[in-house]
């Protein structure tokens, strides 16, 4: 019998330093991004209704998508599920109110005489004597003072403000800033716009609409620690690599990553992007520090010292004539 029959190929054993990644698209990214709101809407059941109180009830948003409340809570807090769920446990009002789902209303201001008991009692017939005197004249936009226009747009807060301002300021706050948490306009009012808001005023406008949705899976990648982007230009590719995202892990791997492109070799752990095996994180920030350190020290040498002219070494002067 031929024994050569019977020979199986062995394949090459992974190093010990070597990790398992995987890569994500964009729409991967969005999809775990959904998934984790709907975790959260499942949990609470997320339903903004308006409270019965009066003066010092909250101004709740109404009629807002279930999970657009819970991925602004959960932008709030880093995409931190657990973190939120005992949060919102313990003070659910609290949450909204900090996350910005929910705002207070405006605390009115005290009168010159101190007293709040009478700015109370007078104000009844204030206002009748107003809404049967006053006539209802064009809008004015609180923000570049046009009343001649007809687009407003609100918030659940009911400060209005024309189309063209609100376009404008998400927009500045989306390309220019880099913000993705855009709050109401008003002063002191601090309610967070959704989502469906912001895709509507931006309807026109599709680089600030991608740019938009860009910051959100950015923020999201960044807050998870099994997530990175690939840090060459113009890739829009996401590297997940579970075993780093331990810091003990790091003493015993490597976890030198691509993003589906073997060109774009990366560290997933530091901020050295080339590939340093099987030097792990922590000694190639030293080596790396090091070189630099004896950089330096040549730079100083070459301006502070010169060869002698007999034996080579290198001498300084330090004293006498120049």
């Amino acid at each position: 019998m031929d024994i050569d029959a019977f020979d199986i190929p062995i394949k090459g054993k992974q190093k010990s330093y070597h990790v398992d990644f995987s890569t994500l698209s964009k729409h991967d990214v969005e999809r775990a991004m959904d998934e984790n709101v709907e975790y959260i809407t499942g949990i609470f059941g997320l339903e903004v209704s308006k409270p019965r109180g009066h003066r010092d009830a909250w101004v709740s948003l109404i009629g807002i998508l279930q999970p657009e409340v819970a991925s602004i809570l959960l932008r709030h807090y880093e995409w931190d599920k657990e973190k939120l769920t005992e949060k919102y446990m313990d003070n659910p009002n609290g949450v909204n109110a900090e996350a910005g789902v929910c705002a207070k209303p405006i605390s009115p201001r005290p009168t010159a005489s101190g007293s709040s008991r009478s700015t109370r009692r007078s104000a009844p017939a204030s206002s009748k004597s107003k809404k049967s005197l006053s006539v209802e004249g064009p809008f004015v936009c609180p923000i570049c003072f046009d009343d001649t226009q007809t687009r407003t747009l609100a918030l659940a807060c009911s400060h209005k403000f024309c189309t063209e301002c609100w376009t404008a300021y998400a927009t500045n706050k989306i390309r220019s800033e880099g913000e993705f948490k855009i709050t109401c306009m008003a002063e002191d009012c601090t309610l967070v716009a959704t989502d469906s808001f912001i895709q509507s005023i931006l309807a026109e406008d599709p680089l600030s609409s991608d740019r938009f949705k860009e910051l959100l899976a950015r923020h999201f990648v960044s807050c998870n620690r099994k997530l990175k982007f690939c840090p060459y230009p113009e890739c829009t590719q996401t590297v997940s690599c579970p075993p780093a995202a331990s810091k003990f892990a790091l003493t015993t791997i490597v976890p030198i990553v691509n993003c589906g492109d073997e060109k774009h070799k990366f560290c997933f752990a530091c901020s050295i992007e080339d590939d340093h095996r099987p030097l792990i994180c922590s000694v190639s920030k030293l080596w790396s520090q090091k070189c630099r350190d004896d950089s330096e020290t040549a730079n100083w040498i070459k301006s502070n010292t010169k060869e002698c002219s007999k034996c080579q070494s290198t001498i300084e002067k330090d004293g006498g004539c120049k």
